[in-house]
């Protein structure tokens, strides 16, 4: 017995209703302009009418953009054996008022370079638009923003052929990808109510780029990535998605819905795709398209670089407990099982203590109540407890438990096996890094 009627009525849509439908998407996309703040235009020309992939590339200071740009002309070989579609590539050669002048003067060779190859039209299959955006002020300066302004030119481009339902796909200065990246997407695009799309990775373990002390502190970083997600996936969290700068991709009219790229100086990919993820659900491709370098940097406050860095530096890497996972799965259960049925009587008992000493009793019994007062359905109530106990939600209760706690950090190797042994796989004798990619592939 439901407290909620979920009868629903199929109706299909007639043409009339598809016309009402295409322009109200297209209002989305040009309203877009209106409620946000966006840089003026960068390019006056419409792209070609069959354009349906725009790539969006941030480059700070990084001549390796060339090597990404190589990799994807190969791959876009393949996509056009598949399927006739023009593609566009989005670089934005970046800088703030506080960076040095040598990184603005190499970014200046850098935007020259890429002009030169776009003029002279040295990518055949995929059409290349630089851009120079120099003196961002301190406050907006770094990758969020950087990547806000591609995407926000991505979107004006779509909506100049009107196509909401193109897709812009984020990548990395410093990433490569498959042969098959653009097949692969393509494939993926095919199923029309997926609005946002997460793609599966692998970093770029090539010893003749990266030393072996690196390549192993970033298979560690890798490790705890897929642990996250592993252990959000233990109570089915909608939240337990891979959120990498360079792993991502959503359609022209979910962007515009979701308000763009927060124009954050790091952890800009993380806000963007579990706010997005709130509205859509996500489509994770199981396929390892995408190739991150796993090189130290301090460009951004966290992230591989900087992770890479402090393991190597502090010679351990320590991850949130497992048993953390255990909590945030009972108090899940109090709220997403069907089998639960909303009344007042709050089941305050059901919370972990853990939960309410971090929370409070009285905010989570306003939380749950008001969930109920204003939704007309289970599946409405449930999207509203998790508007509130969302992917923020976890990360701030995960932070709050430090090593004198209950709940200490431990080695990112234990809680590997952990996860490991909690998905009954066999690991003895075997790579445990191995063999967690493969669980982590499995569970999609």
């Amino acid at each position: 017995m439901r407290f909620f009627s979920e009868t629903k009525k199929h109706v299909p849509l007639q043409t009339e209703t598809l016309k009402v439908y295409a322009q109200r998407t297209m209002k989305t996309l040009e309203n877009y302009f209106i409620r946000f703040k966006a840089l003026p235009p960068f390019f006056s020309d419409k792209p070609a009418a069959d354009t349906n992939i725009i790539v969006i590339i941030p480059c700070y200071d990084d001549e390796f953009v060339f090597r990404t740009l190589e990799s994807l002309e190969n791959a876009r070989h393949y996509y056009l054996k598949e399927q006739s579609s023009s593609c566009e590539v989005i670089v934005n050669v970046n800088s703030g008022e506080t960076t040095p002048r040598e990184i603005i003067e190499h970014n200046i060779l850098i935007f020259n370079e890429l002009q030169h190859k776009a003029q002279a039209g040295f990518y055949k299959n995929f059409r290349l638009l630089p851009i120079l955006v120099e003196g961002t002020v301190k406050k907006k300066a770094g990758v969020g923003y950087a990547r806000k302004t591609a995407m926000d030119e991505a979107l004006r481009r779509f909506a100049m052929i009107e196509k909401p339902d193109g897709l812009i796909v984020s990548l990395d200065a410093d990433t490569l990808v498959s042969p098959d990246y653009f097949k692969v997407i393509t494939k993926a695009m095919q199923h029309a109510d997926a609005k946002c799309f997460t793609f599966q990775f692998r970093h770029n373990f090539d010893a003749t780029m990266y030393s072996k002390e690196v390549i192993e502190a970033c298979k560690l970083y890798e490790i705890y990535l897929r642990y996250y997600r592993l252990a959000l996936k233990t109570f089915n969290s909608p939240f337990a998605i891979h959120t990498i700068g360079s792993c991502f991709a959503i359609r022209a009219e979910a962007y515009a819905q979701v308000g763009g790229m927060p124009p954050r100086q790091g952890g800009e990919d993380f806000y963007f795709l579990q706010k997005a993820a709130k509205m859509h659900p996500v489509y994770e491709v199981r396929e390892q398209i995408v190739f991150p370098s796993p090189r130290i940097s301090d460009r951004v406050p966290f992230g591989t670089g900087p992770s890479v860095g402090h393991i190597i530096a502090d010679g351990s890497y320590r991850v949130y407990n497992f048993g953390l996972f255990g909590v945030l799965r009972r108090f899940y259960d109090c709220f997403l099982p069907d089998c639960f049925v909303p009344r007042n009587d709050v089941p305050i008992n059901d919370v972990p203590e853990e939960v309410l000493d971090f929370i409070g009793e009285e905010n989570f019994e306003a939380a749950v109540k008001e969930s109920i007062r204003y939704s007309s359905s289970h599946k409405a109530f449930v999207k509203r407890m998790l508007n509130i106990y969302d992917a923020f939600f976890i990360v701030k209760f995960l932070n709050s438990f430090k090593q004198k706690s209950d709940f200490p950090p431990i080695d990112v190797m234990e809680v590997a096996k952990q996860i490991l042994d909690y998905f009954y796989v066999d690991y003895q004798g075997k790579d445990i890094y191995e063999e967690i990619v493969k669980l982590d592939l499995a569970t999609i």
